[in-house]
């Protein structure tokens, strides 16, 4: 990772012996991994508390209710499908078909190098040009701004995320297409904190709380298009469109929340946070915002384009 000042991604740990777990930490730091810790009892909770995972390492003689913790596999790759599990092996016994198909990368005890490997080949699968991050973050912040004048916006460290669960109640989705790109941004809030939100005075002078779920969608709608706009102005050229066109179909499960966009690539995402100066002790309403780029993402192109527009940097973040 180029950039140390950027998280690149979270991680659930499942590891019970104390040098492995000293050792797992470290190498977890140094490549920018945040670290989940739990034990076996409540890592499936640790699932539904935490939306937005990269990975689970998991070690196979992890105390459980079974000889080791490959049910315990099962059942999360179960849950979560689309998080790949890191196996810490202490056994020389063939995996079944089952725990073949729920641990994507299993790793030889002590082995941390095919960890890092593994992390790599995994985790490390999509790169995004620091410019283009820089960019996002500036124009969405002041797309947010416009929307809500009377809000503080901060934005977190970006990351990225296997996970594929809707963060709240309210959900936009916008395509994105250009000669280096093609997939969709999606904006993600909880309706209530968006509702209290406007009641504290943060959107327009004369808007307030009383606002109905339509009137809410139509307010995080607004957010996206402006935010599409300035992206669309600023990386879009007016005469460029990708040549590939291909589709996938896109999944959404409401009942359990989930949105698959056809791509098992991680996902761009960066967590925005408004507050009201006036009222320091108030939580902030989070607006999630995801890049999909599930059809196209060439990011040489991307720093070609960058370069001829007159871009200053042209470095290259690496993402988990």
């Amino acid at each position: 990772m180029n950039e140390p000042t950027f998280l690149a991604a979270k991680v659930l740990l499942l590891e019970h012996d104390p040098a492995h777990y000293a050792s797992l930490l470290e190498c977890c730091e140094s490549l920018g991994l945040i670290t989940v810790p739990r034990a076996a009892a409540d890592a499936l909770e640790a699932l539904s508390q935490h939306k937005d995972l990269g990975g689970v390492l998991l070690a196979e003689d992890l105390p459980c209710d079974h000889p080791d913790s490959l049910r315990l596999a099962i059942a999360l790759h179960r849950q979560r499908p689309e998080l790949p599990i890191f196996l810490r092996r202490t056994s020389t016994r063939v995996l079944n078909e089952d725990e073949a198909r729920a641990v994507t990368h299993p790793w030889p005890s002590g082995d941390v190098a095919t960890l890092r490997d593994h992390i790599n080949h995994s985790l490390f699968g999509m790169r995004y040009p620091t410019p283009l991050v820089d960019g996002v973050i500036e124009l969405s912040c002041n797309a947010i701004r416009s929307m809500f004048p009377n809000a503080e916006v901060v934005a977190e460290p970006p990351y990225v995320v296997h996970d594929r669960i809707i963060y709240g109640q309210v959900s936009t989705l916008i395509a994105l297409e250009s000669t280096w790109c093609r997939g969709y941004m999606m904006l993600q809030t909880e309706e209530g904190a968006l509702r209290q939100g406007m009641a504290q005075g943060m959107g327009f002078e004369g808007v307030g709380g009383d606002l109905g779920f339509r009137e809410l969608n139509n307010l995080l709608g607004e957010t996206t298009n402006l935010v599409w706009g300035a992206f669309k102005n600023r990386y879009i050229p007016p005469e460029a469109f990708a040549n590939q066109q291909t589709q996938v179909p896109i999944v959404i499960n409401h009942e359990q929340k989930y949105i698959s966009f056809g791509s098992q690539d991680p996902q761009l995402c960066i967590r925005y946070l408004l507050t009201d100066p006036r009222r320091p002790r108030q939580p902030p309403v989070t607006i999630v915002q995801r890049f999909i780029f599930n059809l196209l993402f060439v990011p040489e192109a991307f720093i070609e384009f960058s370069a001829s527009a007159g871009s200053a940097s042209t470095g290259e973040l690496e993402f988990f």
